[in-house]
C-alpha cells in the first residue's frame, strides 16, 4: 500500500514537473515544443551569400520555431535541382532564373498571383516572373553587373574620362600600364563570368528585342553565331586577355576579388554581390561601375531581378514556406535583409537602398536609362553554362572565332531541339 502511494506521488510531481518546463517554454518563447517544430528543405545557390542565408534563416527560427535547412551550391546547380525534380526529391523552396525559367520550371512552381504577400513587390518587377498572366515565383534581389573599377588607381593614372568605347577601354588599359598596374583581372577559369561579361556587350542586338531575335533564332531564320555583335564581344574579350596578365585562364572569382582589393588590378567584371567580399579585404574602398562598351557606342549596365524564390505546387508545408516568404516581404527583419545584411537591391515596395557604392551608382544607371536586362536568359533553357565553356575555349586559344560561332550555333540549336 505504501509503495503504490509513493508510485502515485512520484507520477504527479514528474507530470507537474514536466507541465511546467512546457510552460515556461512557452512564456518564454525561446523553443517551440518539438512534437509542434517545422522543418522546411531549401535548395539555393550564391555561395557568397551563405552567411547571409544563414543569418536570415536562424532568425526566422528564432520568431517562428521554424527550421530551415537548405543546400547552398554553385557549380552543377542546374543538374542538381533537375535532377531532384525528376527523383521526386524536391525541396519544398528552390532558387531559379526567371524568363525562360518560368517554362522549364512551370509544372513545380506553385502559382503566387493571388497570394496577397505579392502585393509588397514591385509591380514592374513581376514581369521577370510572369507567364500567360501567371506569377510563377517571388522574385529575390535586383543585381546589376558590370566592369567595376578603383577609382583611386584610374586617377592616378590620369584617366579623367571613363571609357566606353573599345578604343577608350585600350588608351585606359595603356596609362595603367604605365603606372605600374594591371588593367583587368579576367576572371576567365569562371565560366559563368564569360557569358556575363559578354551579353552586355551585345545587348544592342536586334535593337534590344530579344524575343525576335529568339525567335528567329529558334526558327532557324538567323544563327546564334551570326548575330554580327558576337565579333565585337570577341574584340572585347580579345582586350581584356591581353591586358590580363599572363595567366588568365587561372583567374577565378576569388582571385579578381583579391586581386582588385589589394590594388593589384584596376578592373574586374562582376556584380554587386562582389562588394561585400572586396570589401571584407579592403573595406573603404573607392569603386564604380564602368560602363560595357557595344557595338553602337551606347554602353550599358546589366541590371535585373533574375534570381527567383520558387515554392514547389505540391509541397506538404506550401503553407509554412508562403508564411516564411510573407515574414520576408513584411516583417521589419525581412524588409531591411537584402539592403540591410546582403547590401544589394530589394524588391520590395518601400524598401531602403542599401549603403553601397555599386547599389547607389544601379540607381542612377536605372534613372539614367542606361541599362540592359539580363536578356540571355529570355533564350533556350540550360544555354548560359555551354555558352560560357564556348567562350572559355575561345580565350584559352583551342577554337579560333569561326569555330565558336559555330559551336554557339549547334548549342543553341540543340537547345531548342530538347525543349
Amino acid at each position: 500500500m505504501k509503495v503504490r502511494m509513493l508510485n502515485k506521488i512520484i507520477a504527479i510531481i514528474t507530470l507537474v514537473s514536466s507541465a511546467t518546463v512546457i510552460s515556461c517554454n512557452k512564456d518564454q518563447g525561446s523553443e517551440v515544443p518539438s512534437a509542434e517544430k517545422k522543418e522546411l528543405t531549401f535548395l539555393l545557390n550564391s555561395p557568397e551569400l551563405t552567411e547571409a542565408y544563414k543569418e536570415c534563416f536562424a532568425e526566422y527560427e528564432k520568431q517562428t520555431g521554424v527550421k530551415i535547412t537548405a543546400d547552398i551550391l554553385q557549380n552543377d546547380y542546374q543538374t542538381v535541382l533537375k535532377t531532384r525534380i525528376n527523383s521526386g526529391d524536391i525541396p519544398d523552396l528552390f532558387i531559379t532564373s526567371a524568363y525562360n525559367d518560368n517554362k522549364v520550371f512551370g509544372d513545380f512552381s506553385y502559382n503566387l498571383e493571388n497570394e496577397p504577400l505579392m502585393n509588397n513587390v514591385q509591380k514592374a518587377i513581376l514581369a521577370s516572373v510572369t507567364l500567360d498572366g501567371h506569377v510563377t515565383g517571388y522574385p529575390f534581389l535586383v543585381q546589376s553587373h558590370s566592369f567595376v573599377y578603383n577609382k583611386a588607381l584610374f586617377s592616378k593614372a590620369g584617366i579623367t574620362k571613363l571609357p566606353e568605347t573599345l578604343s577608350e577601354y585600350k588608351d585606359a588599359c595603356e596609362k595603367l600600364v604605365a603606372i605600374g598596374v594591371q588593367p583587368f583581372g579576367t576572371g576567365f577559369g569562371e565560366w559563368w563570368i564569360l557569358p556575363q561579361t559578354a551579353y552586355p556587350s551585345m545587348s544592342d542586338a536586334y535593337n534590344g528585342d530579344y524575343e525576335a531575335l529568339f525567335k528567329d533564332v529558334e526558327s532557324g531564320k538567323i544563327k546564334f553565331g551570326d548575330i554580327p555583335q558576337l565579333d565585337f564581344v570577341f574584340d572585347l574579350l580579345d582586350l581584356i586577355k591581353a591586358y590580363g596578365g599572363n595567366k588568365p585562364m587561372e583567374s577565378t572569382f576569388d582571385m579578381q576579388v583579391s586581386d582588385f582589393a589589394s590594388g593589384k588590378v584596376a578592373i574586374i567584371h562582376q556584380g554587386s554581390w562582389a562588394e561585400a567580399s572586396v570589401r571584407a579585404i579592403t573595406p573603404d574602398i573607392d569603386i564604380g561601375y564602368l560602363k560595357a562598351p557595344r557595338k553602337d557606342g551606347k554602353g550599358v549596365i546589366a541590371v535585373e531581378s533574375n534570381l527567383t524564390f520558387r515554392v514547389y505546387k505540391d509541397s506538404k508545408n506550401r503553407a509554412e514556406v508562403l508564411a516564411f516568404l510573407e515574414w520576408l516581404s513584411k516583417s521589419d527583419y525581412g524588409k531591411n535583409w537584402i539592403p540591410g545584411v546582403i547590401k544589394q537591391i530589394s524588391p520590395l515596395v518601400g524598401a531602403a537602398a542599401p549603403d553601397t557604392q555599386l547599389a547607389k551608382e544601379t540607381v542612377t544607371a536605372q534613372d539614367s536609362k542606361i541599362t540592359c536586362p539580363w536578356w540571355i536568359f529570355k533564350g533556350p533553357d540550360g544555354i548560359e553554362q555551354p555558352f560560357g565553356t564556348a567562350l572559355q575555349n575561345y580565350v584559352a586559344g583551342t577554337a579560333n572565332r569561326s569555330e565558336t560561332k559555330e559551336a554557339l550555333s549547334r548549342l543553341f540549336a540543340d537547345a531548342y531541339d530538347a525543349q
